[in-house]
Parts: C-alpha cells; structure tokens; sequence
C-alpha cells in the first residue's frame, strides 16, 4: 500500500484543535478526530484510488500530512484538499482589525472554520442540518459515505446517479432528497461548482444561493460562511436559543450591539462562541497561548 508523509507551513498560525471546534464538521463522515493524539483525518478518493489522509500539528505555523493508498502522484492534490480543510489561504488581517481584542483567538490559530475537500460537500452537509436533530444529520452523513460514496463523500454525478429515491428511501434524507438533486442539477448546470464539487466562488453569491430550491438564508449564510464571506449569522434555531439565554437578546439585537464588527459579524459571533467552549474545557485560552507560543503577526 502507497503511504506517504509531508510538511504543510502557513503564513499565519493554524491550530488544528481550534479549527476542529469551530464546528461540528469533524463529527460528520467520513472525518474521524482523535483529540488524545490530536489527528484529524479522512478517506478520500484521488482519481481512481481511496485512501485516508491524516493532519496534526507539527508547531504553530506548520502541520504534518500522512496518507496511505495513495500514490506520490497524488501529492499536490492531496496537499490541496488539506488546506481547504484547514481554511489555510484564509488572511486574517482585515478580521483581526475589525474584530479588535475579540480577535484574540485568531492570533492564537483560530477563527478559521473547518471545511470539506470541495464546497459540494458543505453545500450537501448543509443541507443535511435544516430541520433535524444533530444525530439526524449524523446519520445520514453516513449513510451518503457508505453507499453513493463507496467510503469516501460522493461527488455531484454520483449523487445525481444514486437518484432521488434512493436519496429518499436508502439514506433517509427525507425532505432533502429532492433539494440536493435539484440543487445539485443547477450548480452544474450553471457551472458554479465544477464536476469534482470544487467552487467558482464569484457564482455562489448568497442571492444566487437562495434562488436554489428549498434553500433559505440560514443554509445560504452557512455555505457563505465557509467561504469566508462572514457578513451573515447563519440563523437556525440553535443560534437564536443560544442568544436568549446567554446575551438575552435575540440575532438582530446581537448584530446592532457588535456593528463595529461590520462584515465580520459572523466570525465574530463564532469567536464568542468559540471562547465559551475553552473556558468550559480543561485548558483555558491563557494556557493555550502560553504552550503554543504563536509569533507575532
């Protein structure tokens, strides 16, 4: 079996356990996260091979990369999807500006969101989320890497392949069956994601997004949010309890308070929330900073 291992370094710090708890992605197959060793990883298919594919953090600006069943050839491609992974050609400066002493956790390696090998599969993720429990979505995450992907997430043509029904009745989708068919029939057809699910972003604007069939503008806030577009909170229920209970007001109210945080709302609300989940953990944020002793930017 072909393995292989290489160094990826960053302009700017990267911290892999931040980006995991920027949201629930690392839960969703086929990711797996190791938070003892500290491993993210993920089968992938690479042309006509299924591999897995593994990153941990070397130090603050650099990662370790490992693959197995793949072939050196796949190399750039495999070096790719990490950064997408990791949000790594994302430049934090215009938020960490915006953001003032919120932007705390950025200097530390934060504020990037993790994402999937191609913006199909957040948009299809996405999808998965609308209207149902977490364990919901879990499942049938799980149930589109078994079947239509084979091990690994399908691509658009194999979805469209798998059809409807199936969608419907197999992988239990529900509802979202006909929305990731028609919606997925349109992006190609319009030729804003590519037949690999990789993105022409200037297509995928949130007006385009709402115009899909039976996506609205929480799960088109969302796509736009891991395109680094935070201009929008993606709004569902989760975020407008959360807000009651723990700022008292509810989404409009929270964004008219932080104006000053302009188009970096979103990263900004996810920062806080970000903060809350440390200071519940064992390791606090000032602990964080003082091992991980990040340069200066």
């Amino acid at each position: 079996m072909s393995a292989g291992k290489t160094v990826l370094s960053f302009l700017w710090p990267v911290d892999l356990r931040l980006t995991v708890a920027s949201h629930g992605w690392a839960y969703l197959a086929p990711w797996y996260w190791d938070p003892e060793t500290g491993r993210l990883g993920r089968q992938e298919r690479i042309g006509d091979r299924l591999g897995r594919i593994e990153v941990a953090q070397r130090d603050p600006v650099s990662m370790v990369v490992l693959w197995q069943g793949l072939d050196a050839a796949s190399l750039p491609e495999i070096q790719r999807r990490v950064r997408r992974w990791l949000s790594a050609d994302w430049e934090p400066a215009s938020a960490m500006a915006a953001l003032g002493e919120d932007a705390a956790l950025i200097a530390l390696g934060g504020g990037r969101l993790l994402r999937c090998s191609s913006f199909y599969e957040d948009f299809v993720k996405t999808v998965l989320t609308i209207n149902t429990s977490w364990s919901s979505t879990c499942r049938m995450a799980a149930a589109l890497v078994a079947e239509p992907g084979d091990g690994a997430f399908p691509g658009p043509e194999a979805l469209l392949d798998y059809g409807e029904e199936r969608l419907r009745e197999q992988a239990k989708l529900g509802f979202r069956a006909a929305t990731v068919v028609s919606a997925t029939r349109r992006l190609r057809d319009d030729g804003a994601i590519d037949a690999a699910g990789d993105e022409l972003p200037e297509r995928l604007d949130h007006d385009y997004l709402v115009s899909l069939k039976g996506i609205g503008p929480y799960a088109a806030a969302h796509c736009r949010l891991l395109l680094h577009d935070f201009s929008r909170i993606p709004v569902d229920s989760a975020v407008v309890v959360y807000l009651r209970e723990r700022h008292g007001c509810d989404p409009a109210e929270f964004a008219a308070r932080r104006s000053s945080w302009g188009d970096h709302i979103a990263l900004g609300y996810r920062l806080t929330r970000l903060r809350e989940k440390l200071a519940q953990s064992s390791e606090p944020v000032t602990r964080r900073a003082q091992r991980s002793r990040m340069p200066a930017r």
